[in-house]
């Protein structure tokens, strides 16, 4: 949940603009998504994003510095705004406040995309993860062998036993329960059989974070920018690559793979990034660690019954934990046929 705005009226608003950033501001619209509050200015000219407390100065920071990075090298990102004082960003009442040139275009739902919207996706990815390349300040490490450990599978089963134990009574009870208990038996096959000896062989990248299709805004079917990069880290690329996939294409709506178009995903990313074996290899399992361990959708249905969309985001990560879990081997054979 979101947290009041800074901003207590109109009025606030427009005297931040016109002391920091010397702009006139005309009209304002609150516009709903995101992890920040965000607003229209001036019938879409400009963005203005109060991010919300929990984000410290330097990781905003950080995502300033990416964005001004990717816009030097002409890569579909939004344009920062200059304030007063040549700052890209502004420090208001202990929030942190970006102002960006609108983007128009569309937003799309997950498992939208057609084929050449998913090459299109695995192109713009590549093109983004080669230039960072260069990139001047070190991101986090994302430590995926955590994901493989003894203690965090521990850990995961004994939440999700708990969380079994607060299930409320209604229609939904049972598939929430069984959804539970297969990550619970999944984690423990893992406990017992761990693949990760060559983890150290992944090829690790800077990269988005979270790369996937909500992240987009399109112009004639085409990306025109990539938003919101406050996840960015350096992690194994293929957990990334893959993820991306999932949600895009709309073929994997139910979410199985077809692996036809996602051979094709990795090639056109394999134009600009190459991966080496052990990515191939540990591909799926990345990613099926990763979704094994989270309780999203569940714990926030339980918590408030009336938060059904995401409980249905949990289900459909339950599926394609099942999904890999099962296909893993044959996901990776087909990968090797590029």
């Amino acid at each position: 949940m979101l947290e009041e705005s800074i901003f207590i009226n109109e009025d606030s608003l427009k005297d931040f603009m016109k002391k920091n950033y010397g702009i006139q501001v005309i009209q304002i619209k609150k516009i709903t998504r995101g992890s920040a509050n965000i607003y229209s200015l001036n019938n879409d000219k400009y963005i203005l994003k109060e991010y919300q407390s929990k984000y410290d100065e330097s990781s905003i920071k950080k995502e300033v510095t990416i964005l001004n990075h990717l816009n030097d090298k002409k890569m579909p990102v939004p344009k920062l705004i200059k304030n007063k004082k040549n700052e890209l960003y502004t420090k208001h009442k202990n929030r942190i406040v970006l102002v960006e040139e609108f983007i128009k275009g569309e937003v799309r739902g997950n498992n939208t995309g057609n084929l050449p919207e998913l090459i299109d996706s695995a192109q713009v990815l590549g093109k983004i993860v080669l230039a960072l390349e260069d990139l001047q300040i070190d991101l986090p490490i994302s430590n995926v062998k955590e994901w493989f450990s003894k203690e965090k599978i521990e850990k995961s089963i004994l939440k999700y036993e708990e969380l079994i134990k607060t299930v409320p009574l209604n229609e939904y009870s049972t598939k929430i329960k069984e959804d539970l208990q297969s990550k619970i038996q999944m984690l423990a096959t893992f406990k017992k059989e761990i693949p990760v000896d060559d983890l150290d062989k992944l090829t690790i990248k800077n990269t988005h974070g979270d790369y996937n299709v909500q992240q987009f805004i399109y112009k004639a079917n085409k990306i025109k920018s990539v938003i919101d990069f406050a996840a960015a880290t350096k992690m194994p690329i293929a957990w990334e690559l893959i993820r991306s996939y999932s949600y895009i294409d709309k073929k994997a709506k139910n979410a199985e793979f077809n692996l036809k178009n996602f051979r094709i995903y990795i090639q056109e990313f394999c134009r600009y990034i190459p991966l080496n074996n052990y990515d191939i290899k540990y591909m799926p399992y990345l990613y099926l660690m990763q979704i094994l361990h989270s309780d999203y959708g569940y714990k926030q249905y339980i918590r408030d019954t009336s938060k059904t969309e995401l409980l249905e985001f949990g289900f459909f990560r339950t599926k394609l934990c099942k999904y890999l879990f099962e296909n893993a081997e044959n996901i990776i054979k087909s990968i090797n046929q590029i």
